[in-house]
This record gives structure tokens, C-alpha cells and sequence, in this order.
């Protein structure tokens, strides 16, 4: 029986072709790249040739950067620091930095947040700072920018999300709910453009390719937002204050609420078919993870 769809498309007027390229009032769906970034990592499943840390770099990047209005961000974070004494403050006076090396990080007790820190990067040969340096940028948008790549590895211990693919999940939540209960909704979203993206690739390739896991994915869902919307802004914490602590303490102190370490490893084995469904994996191949 061959449905008919003329109820819901009574409605819909066709535009006069005035270009021979694909055009649309979106931007979004007007950038090539983007939109084949899109069809490729929405729809895809996962697998060894294409480590799914690479999925960000290999054209979502590089579409955000064209797409970028600096101009237009410059003005919402002028007109949010009039806005808001918080943010002036943030950024005109404190404007908290990652200056310290792996050395630095060693010094720490081991079972404090920087403690553990230092483990996680020296175990997994990581370095600092994304390859930014050490010299704090001037212009508020750059600084933004860069601050939000130093503290992403700090907001998975903070969130409780493990360092593998569906711990991803909570600091990626976490980003999407977090700057909307602080700042302006067209400045958060601004900021938040990479995770909103690059975390509903995982979602959409849990759901069509690993069902077993898509229960554990709302859940990190769910916890992630609730996180987000009831602690702090992140973007203004002083991090680097908090890593003498141990980690329930620098959750309190930098003003994290709601947050509890998660367990993600077995359906992680899962989603980044590691095992198949039911089987067990006493040795398995360890799969690095970030952004």
C-alpha cells in the first residue's frame, strides 16, 4: 500500500532556481564540506582505519573556522562583559591560563586531581596545550577559544567521564547545556558549535549501528545536562587552583554539581568494536580517545 504524503506537504512552495550550486537561508547547509563532513561521520561506523579521535580534524574543523563570524562573536562577548560583572571580571582580570609542563604536573600528590592528570598524560604520551604554547592570547575570542581545548581533558575527571569514546559523552553534554545557563544563548552557542557536531556523531552511530549501547548513551546524555546546567561555568574556573585536591573535593571547590565517576568501558568495547555483543575481551587493544 503506497502512503500518501500530500497532508504533510501541502504546504511546501518551491523557490525559483536562481543559482546553479546548492543554496539555502542556511549557512550550514551551504558549505560543502560541511555537509559531506555531515553524511560521512552522522552515518558511518566505527572501525580501526578511521580513529574516531581524527573524526573532528578531517573537515568539521576546518568548516566551523570558515564559518566563523569573528566579528560577530567579538560583539557578543563585548556586550556580554557589559552584560555580565562575572565575565568582565573573567576576562578583563583573572583570565585563567595553562602554563604549567609535564614536570610541573609530576610534582602532584598522585591521587590528586593534578595527580591523576599527570598519570593520564605521561601514560598515554599526551602533550600540553594542543600545540598553542604558553603565552596567554590578548583578543577575548582567541582566548576563548584556546582556553576551552586546555580544560576539555580537566572536565572529564570533574564530569566523571572515562577517557574512551562514550566517556566522551558527559564533558560533551556537559559543553552543550553548561554556557547556556551562563551567558547570552547566541554566545554559548557560539562557543559551543564543535560539540554539538562532533557529539551527535557518537549518538547517531550508537543508535544505528550499536543498540546495545544507546541506553548508556542517553544516560550520559542526561547526566551530562543535568551537570551542566547546575554547576558553575566552566569557561570561567580556575582549574589550575584546583589541582591539589583530590577529585571529590576539586568538584566542590571549583563548583561542579551532580557529577559521579561513570562507568563506560564494557559498552565501549562495543561501540568501537572492539567485541561483539555477549562476548567477553580479557586482552584487548587499548583505543586512544579525545575530541
Amino acid at each position: 500500500m503506497e502512503r500518501d504524503y500530500g497532508y504533510f506537504t501541502s504546504g511546501i512552495r518551491q523557490a525559483e532556481a536562481t543559482s546553479s550550486d546548492l543554496r539555502s537561508t542556511s549557512k550550514y547547509l551551504n558549505h560543502s564540506g560541511l555537509r559531506d563532513w555531515m553524511v560521512t561521520h552522522f552515518l558511518r561506523r566505527n572501525g580501526p582505519d578511521i580513529p574516531i579521535p581524527s573524526d573532528t580534524v578531517m573537515g568539521l574543523t576546518q568548516a566551523l573556522d570558515d564559518l566563523r563570524d569573528e566579528k560577530e562573536m567579538t560583539h557578543l562577548i563585548d556586550a556580554e562583559k557589559e552584560r555580565n560583572p562575572k565575565v568582565r571580571k573573567w576576562l578583563d582580570e583573572e583570565r585563567p591560563y595553562m602554563n604549567l609542563t609535564k614536570e610541573d604536573f609530576a610534582k602532584f600528590d598522585p591521587d590528586s586531581f593534578g595527580g591523576r592528570y599527570s598519570r593520564y598524560i605521561t601514560d598515554n604520551n599526551y602533550e600540553l596545550n594542543l600545540g598553542w604554547g604558553y603565552e596567554v592570547p590578548t583578543d577575548d575570542l582567541t582566548y576563548i577559544r584556546i582556553r576551552a581545548g586546555q580544560i576539555h581533558d580537566f572536565e572529564h575527571f570533574m564530569t566523571g567521564g572515562q577517557f574512551n569514546t562514550l566517556g566522551e559523552l558527559l564533558p560533551y553534554y556537559f559543553r552543550l547545556s553548561n554556557p547556556f545557563s551562563h551567558f547570552t544563548p547566541e554566545l554559548a552557542a557560539g562557543i559551543s558549535q564543535l560539540y554539538i557536531f562532533g557529539g551527535h556523531r557518537l549518538v547517531m552511530r550508537s543508535f544505528l549501528h550499536y543498540p546495545q549501547t544507546w541506553p548508556t548513551v542517553l544516560d550520559l546524555m542526561q547526566r551530562g545536562i543535568t551537570i551542566g546546567q547546575e554547576s558553575e561555568s566552566t569557561h570561567m574556573m580556575n582549574y589550575e587552583a584546583a589541582l591539589h585536591l583530590p577529585i571529590p573535593e576539586a568538584r566542590d571547590f571549583l563548583g561542579f554539581r551532580k557529577a559521579e565517576d561513570v562507568d563506560t568501558v564494557e559498552m565501549d568495547k562495543i561501540y568501537t568494536e572492539q567485541v561483539k555483543p555477549g562476548e567477553r575481551a580479557e586482552t584487548m587493544e587499548r583505543v586512544p580517545v579525545d575530541i
